[in-house]
């Protein structure tokens, strides 16, 4: 790793390069390669029963046999599908008609069941894919072990495999949409695999090793989970993960990416014995919560990433400190004369998805519109918020984000979020949305203690259930919305 000094008359500006990690140069998809590797070795557990590589290759066949005799499968339009667009979440058929479709030659966009059908069809207009996939489509009454007759496995297994080449187009992935229609970013299967080498330089994950796929495969970090588990022929478990269910799905587990309400429930009810590596994300992270855990056994990771660049871009341990680590192998790093993060590497996706159309996403660096800083002491980077984020309260500059680090601390805060509320006297105030069992009152009055007067916040209100969800993360968009609907008693 080398820090680059560049300096003139004001500022000086600092990029971290760091050594490219060759991914395994598969000469096949990777499911076939471990196929041929280790047949009989467990490739996924469903629930509790073990799907091996070989099982695993024989119902991708199956899938992408049906796929080939679906209705849109027309001979006047058959050569002309290049991409797909499969409404699911995590379960064991979703990952299958996924990797079917790659293996058809089909670039697929993963798409979340929650959204409603008029918002889907404006979607994929937007994006330029004109067939859908849903559940029913392909699998009906999926289990572990699909009922394979002998006389049917050669036909299964004949079906037509396209070559594998990584630096192809493969997945679209949606951004988080905070506004208007979320854009699909193009990623290759080398961005992916980039992106999974560079980590395993800091967070260890082996063959023997297991990883819950518990964040959702319509999210870059859900996607990336996937592709972990490709590059190292690991074990990926499949299970039910929503509320008290995500205790017995971790049962065997090794690895999980998790945020932080996931990790507190799993705190507040019992760690699994096999758990003993968690990575979050999607939140600032409370520091007491990592060192609960840790105190249990569970060896927190948390970083910096986004979907242009294929999940984590930095990382390290969490230790309290207010920094999310170093630049990981694949990726570049730099931060221009105002502060914003620029990106570039391996892992950074292609371009956008338009109408059908790859748009390059930048000539060079991608502006990620992030603030941050070098922290000296440390030398780890420090995100200091979106620079889209930021407001004024009477004439003083207020970064959300920065706020949420310090007040974040508070006992029984899970998640906060800092939001500014239009006011006659200051222009805009701070209000802050909490989640966690907090008494608004005695948080406010701490508040005063922690952080200057313009970035404290004059109200707080608890964290509506099903409000500004979007993915994995709260949408600053979608709370703020219902915050404008809320009465609110502002001092003068």
């Amino acid at each position: 790793m080398a820090k680059l000094h560049v300096t003139n008359d004001t500022v000086v500006r600092l990029q971290y390069r760091m050594a490219s990690i060759q991914p395994i140069n598969f000469p096949t998809w990777p499911w076939l390669h471990w196929r041929e590797q280790r047949a009989d070795a467990t490739a996924i557990v469903l629930d509790d029963v073990a799907v091996s590589w070989q099982q695993l290759c024989r119902d991708i066949s199956r899938a992408q046999n049906t796929l080939q005799r679906h209705p849109f499968q027309h001979s006047d339009v058959q050569n002309h599908i290049e991409r797909i667009a499969i409404v699911g979440d995590n379960r064991y058929c979703d990952l299958v008609n996924m990797l079917a479709s790659w293996q058809s030659g089909w670039q697929t966009l993963m798409v979340n069941p929650a959204f409603s059908h008029e918002f889907q069809a404006t979607l994929l207009e937007d994006i330029g894919i004109s067939h859908c996939l849903s559940f029913d489509d392909v699998f009906t009454n999926v289990d572990a072990s699909l009922p394979f007759e002998r006389h049917d496995l050669t036909k299964y297994d004949q079906a037509p495999v396209v070559s594998f080449i990584s630096e192809e187009c493969l997945t679209l992935t949606l951004t988080s949409g905070s506004t208007g229609l979320p854009k699909a970013v193009v990623h290759t299967a080398d961005n992916h695999l980039s992106s999974a080498a560079g980590l395993f330089s800091l967070m260890p994950f082996n063959d023997a090793d297991c990883w819950l796929l518990s964040l959702p495969l319509f999210h870059v970090s859900g996607l990336a989970v996937v592709w972990r588990w490709l590059l190292n022929g690991a074990v990926l478990k499949i299970a039910e993960t929503k509320g008290d269910t995500l205790i017995r799905a971790l049962d065997g587990a090794t690895h999980a990416s998790l945020v932080p309400t996931q990790l507190q429930r799993i705190i507040s009810l019992g760690k699994p014995a096999s758990l003993h590596s968690v990575l979050l994300g999607g939140a600032a992270i409370p520091q007491p919560l990592v060192d609960e855990a840790e105190r249990m056994g569970i060896q927190c990771w948390c970083g910096y990433g986004m979907t242009e660049m294929a999940s984590t871009i930095s990382a390290k341990r969490a230790d309290g400190r207010l920094t999310v680590g170093d630049v990981l192998p694949n990726r570049e790093l730099q931060l221009s004369e105002a502060g914003e993060v620029l990106v570039k590497g391996r892992t950074l996706a292609a371009g956008y998805m338009v109408t059908g159309q790859v748009l390059p996403l930048a000539e060079c660096w991608f502006a990620t519109k992030d603030k941050a800083r070098w922290c000296d002491e440390s030398h780890e980077l420090q995100i200091l918020g979106r620079l889209d984020n930021m407001f004024v309260c009477g004439g003083e500059n207020v970064q959300p984000e920065a706020v949420e680090r310090v007040l974040g601390q508070f006992e029984g805060v899970l998640q906060l979020i800092i939001l500014p509320v239009d006011h006659e006297r200051w222009g805009q105030v701070p209000v802050a949305v909490v989640q966690g069992r907090v008494e608004h009152d005695a948080f406010l009055e701490w508040a005063k203690q922690q952080v200057p007067a313009y970035q404290c916040p004059q109200a707080v209100l608890s964290l509506p259930e099903n409000v500004g969800v979007s993915g994995i993360k709260l949408s600053r968009n979608g709370l703020a919305q219902w915050l404008a609907s809320q009465p609110l008693p502002l001092p003068v």
